[in-house]
C-alpha cells in the first residue's frame, strides 16, 4: 500500500514536472515564432519601401519644390527607420538575407540619386523641358562599378550622333545627366579597375570636346532669335559646364594614378582618331 502510494505520488509529481517543462517549451517555441515573424516583417517592410522609392523616382520632376523637399526629408527618415528595424535582427538573419538587405540599401541609394537627378534636370515650370533630339535616359540610375566604363562610352557615343543638332534644351538635359553620372561615378570609382578608369577619362575628354566653345557659340547665336537673352545665358552656362567637365577629367586622372596605372597617353588617344566613329 505504501509502495503503491509512493508510486502514485511520484507519478503525480512527474506529471507536474512534465507539465511545467511542456509549458516552458511551448513558451520558448512561441517566442521563437514571434521573433521570426518580426524579423521577416522588418525585411518585407524594407523591400516594399525600396520598391516604392524606385517606382516614384521619375515623378519628382512633376512636383512643386515644397512637396519635393518635404518628400525628400520623409524618405530619409523612413529609410533610417526601416534600416534600424532590420538592424535589430542582424544576427538572426542568415548570410543570404544579410546580402539581400545590403542590396536593398544600394537600390534605395540608386533610386534616391535618380530622383535627385530627375529633379535637377527639370526645366522651367517644375517639369523637364524637352529638346528636339535628346531624350533623357538617366544613365546614372544604372551605373555600377562593373558597367561604369560601358555606361560612359554609350553616353558619349549617343551624344556624338546629334552633337551638331542639339538645341539649348537638349544640352541642358544632357548636362544634367552628365553631372548625375559623374556623381554616381564618384560613389563607385574605388571599385573600378585601373584600366577602366583610364578609358573613362577618355570619355570625359570626348565630352569636353563636344562642348567646345566654338560649337556652343554657334548654338547660342541660333537660339538667341527664339529666346531673349539666350546667347548670354548659354555662354555663362557653358563656361561653368566646361569648368566642371575639366575638373571631372582631372579627378579621373587622379583616380587612375591612385590605382597605380599610368595613363599618360589617354589624351592623345582621344584625338588621334583611334576612338572616332
Amino acid at each position: 500500500m505504501f509502495r503503491k502510494y509512493l508510486t502514485l505520488h511520484s507519478l503525480a509529481a512527474l506529471l507536474m514536472v512534465g507539465g511545467v517543462g511542456f509549458t516552458s517549451t511551448s513558451c520558448s517555441q512561441a517566442d521563437k515564432q514571434e521573433l521570426s515573424a518580426e524579423k521577416d516583417q522588418a525585411y518585407n517592410d524594407l523591400v516594399v519601401f525600396v520598391e516604392q522609392t524606385e517606382n516614384k523616382a521619375n515623378a519628382a520632376a512633376d512636383e512643386v519644390e515644397a512637396d519635393y523637399e518635404r518628400e525628400s526629408a520623409q524618405l530619409k527618415a523612413d529609410f533610417d527607420a526601416k534600416v534600424a528595424a532590420v538592424d535589430k535582427y542582424s544576427s538572426d538573419y542568415d548570410e543570404a538575407r544579410r546580402q539581400e538587405i545590403d542590396g536593398l540599401r544600394t537600390r534605395y541609394s540608386t533610386a534616391y540619386d535618380r530622383r535627385q537627378a530627375t529633379w535637377d534636370a527639370r526645366g522651367t515650370g517644375g517639369a523637364m523641358k524637352m529638346g528636339q533630339y535628346y531624350k533623357p535616359t538617366q544613365p546614372a540610375a544604372q551605373l555600377t562599378a562593373a558597367n561604369a566604363r560601358a555606361t560612359y562610352e554609350a553616353f558619349t557615343r549617343d551624344i556624338k550622333k546629334n552633337e551638331e543638332r542639339y538645341d539649348l534644351d537638349d544640352w541642358r538635359n544632357i548636362n544634367a545627366e552628365w553631372r548625375a553620372l559623374d556623381e554616381a561615378y564618384d560613389n563607385v570609382k574605388g571599385d573600378i579597375s585601373a584600366r577602366d578608369l583610364a578609358e573613362i577619362q577618355k570619355e570625359k575628354l570626348k565630352y569636353a570636346a563636344f562642348k567646345s566653345w566654338d560649337k556652343t557659340q554657334g548654338r547660342a547665336a541660333q537660339g538667341a532669335n527664339a529666346v531673349s537673352g539666350a546667347a548670354q545665358d548659354v555662354k555663362a552656362e557653358t563656361a561653368d559646364e566646361r569648368s566642371k567637365v575639366g575638373q571631372a577629367a582631372r579627378n579621373t586622372a587622379t583616380d587612375v594614378k591612385q590605382a597605380g596605372k599610368k595613363v599618360g597617353g589617354a589624351v592623345k588617344d582621344v584625338f588621334d582618331g583611334k576612338d572616332n566613329d
